[in-house]
């Protein structure tokens, strides 16, 4: 088995994640109105964007191995990949209600 075959897709999902929540036409969907829920949407993406950041570049330098392959590149590839996609499922779960 490929061990890093996880740090190939993320290099590869996380393009694609971010370009999701960008992309995303806001202008259609019902925004909340008070000053509060734009402010936790905005957090909401910037958090997602982090998690992106980080599961990108963690899988960048195992890749190019600068940093050595463990449990713990794993787990934080696993772990901010997982959080964006259920922050990004929150959203789309929201929109579709």
């Amino acid at each position: 088995m490929n061990d890093y075959l996880i740090y190939e897709s993320a290099m590869q999902v996380v393009p694609l994640l971010l370009i999701a929540l960008f992309l995303d036409n806001r202008s259609t969907a019902d925004t909340p109105r008070s000053t509060t829920g734009r402010r936790l949407l905005r957090i909401q993406d910037r958090f997602i964007a982090g998690l992106g950041f980080i599961a990108f570049f963690t899988s960048m330098f195992v890749l190019a191995h600068v940093v050595k392959h463990s449990s713990v590149t794993s787990g934080i590839v696993i772990a901010a990949m997982g959080g964006a996609t259920g922050l990004l499922f929150g959203l789309i779960w929201k929109r579709l209600s």
